[in-house]
């Protein structure tokens, strides 16, 4: 922790370091792909901070994300800074780890793991929080209903006038079916 994000948060560096164990401010660890930043990912951040004092955000490597769920939209470079500025992440990792160990808990000195209570699955079909659930350091978060990367892409290919042109022969979304999505 740098003096200035101590003094963003009401702390200065001499008073941390006088704090005893129960008095120190709560790190708490949040990570994901956060590509294409979006209210919901705002949200599961902001929510993540009323948590406790400090919060650090991992972001994951373009290489890590397409390995486990496919190629993000957005560069890492581009992702990071996306994440960087929503007021309430106080610092974050880069190249996070795409799967949440107790090891990464602890290098980053927090208390606990907050995601959304949606699950997240790895590459073999495993939850990525599996190990600091089963330590008893994570906590969940409400998932913003209705609002998701995916959610996003989709209304966007269904906006496209090149998308209603041709959406039956190539997206196999007949011009019916788009505008009953985009009356929704």
């Amino acid at each position: 922790m740098n003096g200035e994000t101590l003094q963003r948060n009401g702390y200065s560096m001499s008073d941390a370091s006088n704090l005893t164990e129960c008095e120190k401010p709560i790190r708490v660890w949040c990570d994901g792909c956060y590509d294409m930043v979006h209210f919901g990912h705002a949200n599961q951040l902001r929510q993540a901070k009323a948590m406790g004092d400090y919060l650090i955000v991992g972001v994951h490597t373009d290489e890590e994300i397409t390995k486990h769920k496919g190629p993000p939209v957005f560069t890492e470079q581009e992702r990071y800074k996306m994440v960087r500025a929503v007021k309430w992440v106080d610092e974050v990792v880069e190249g996070a780890p795409y799967i949440t160990t107790i090891d990464t808990l602890d290098k980053y000195d927090c208390a606990f793991c907050v995601h959304a209570d949606d699950i997240t699955l790895d590459a073999d079909g495993n939850d990525t929080y599996r190990y600091v659930k089963a330590a008893g350091r994570y906590k969940e978060c409400k998932r913003t209903a209705g609002v998701s990367t995916t959610d996003l892409v989709g209304r966007m290919l269904l906006l496209t006038k090149q998308h209603h042109n041709r959406g039956d022969r190539e997206y196999g979304i007949g011009y019916e079916h788009a505008q009953k999505l985009l009356a929704e």
